[in-house]
């Protein structure tokens, strides 16, 4: 039932992180993958090469739309379809409001949101029916946060991004949904959680008492991408140690 067997999958920004977790855990229920990031993603395509799946990488500027067209045009030259896309892209900037500049901002919603919308417009173009996107956002999509307004709108506004898609395409039987992290041990994360203080406190505001790893994001998108989610769609899963629940 969460078998990928065979699935084509396109995932961005998955040369490490969360992006890297979903590639490989893909992978391994049978997958074949498009690694594609703005970094080299060598060692996800070691990852996914020892499951003996195929897997190529096409550097990808999300907020470029012939790197996107590229992107898919690679794709469908090497796999003939495309049945998974994964946004998953992004970069997290704090800083206070006063201080925000323009150039953050438009920085921030063109990764984020803009590059989602890209993405998704491209690949709609080649998906039939039973494929799937599934679009990361956060927490801060849901609920907003001190100094992190560009972060939070751009979040907030892939949440309705994914149901606006939902209700489109869902007549062509093609799925959208939305993932919610909340505080995820990566290197977006870590000049926070390296401050040992700041660390402890988050986590002592969590009922799971513990920080996430990628690889708690990779199962939901395993699930979301299967036939096990064959009737889920304009949903947001929420995958964060319970911090909404305890808000």
């Amino acid at each position: 039932m969460f078998s990928l067997l065979n699935k084509v999958a396109i995932v961005t920004g998955s040369a490490r992180g969360i992006g890297q977790a979903i590639a490989v855990e893909f992978a391994r229920q049978g997958a074949d993958v498009v690694v594609s990031d703005i970094i080299p993603g060598d060692d996800t395509l070691k990852k996914i090469k020892t499951l003996k799946r195929k897997a190529i990488y096409v550097k990808t500027d999300v907020t470029n739309k012939k790197d996107i067209e590229n992107l898919i045009n690679e794709t469908i030259k090497n796999f003939k379809k495309i049945d998974i896309l994964v946004n998953n892209a992004g970069i997290f900037i704090t800083q206070p409001t006063l201080d925000c500049s323009q150039e953050n901002w438009d920085k921030t919603i063109n990764i984020n949101l803009r590059g989602y919308f890209l993405c998704a417009q491209a690949a709609l173009k080649h998906m039939k029916k039973g494929a799937s996107i599934i679009n990361i956002s956060s927490v801060a999509g849901i609920s907003g946060y001190a100094m992190a307004a560009a972060y939070c709108a751009s979040k907030g506004g892939v949440r309705l991004l994914t149901k606006s898609l939902a209700v489109e395409f869902g007549p062509k039987g093609i799925r959208v949904n939305s993932i919610h992290p909340g505080i995820i041990e990566t290197a977006m994360t870590q000049g926070i959680l390296e401050d040992k203080k700041i660390k402890e406190s988050t986590i002592s505001k969590l009922p799971l008492r513990r920080t996430g790893q990628p690889i708690d994001i990779a199962g939901p998108a395993v699930f979301l991408a299967s036939d096990a989610a064959s009737y889920i769609t304009g949903e947001e899963l929420v995958v964060d140690g319970g911090w909404i629940a305890g808000l």
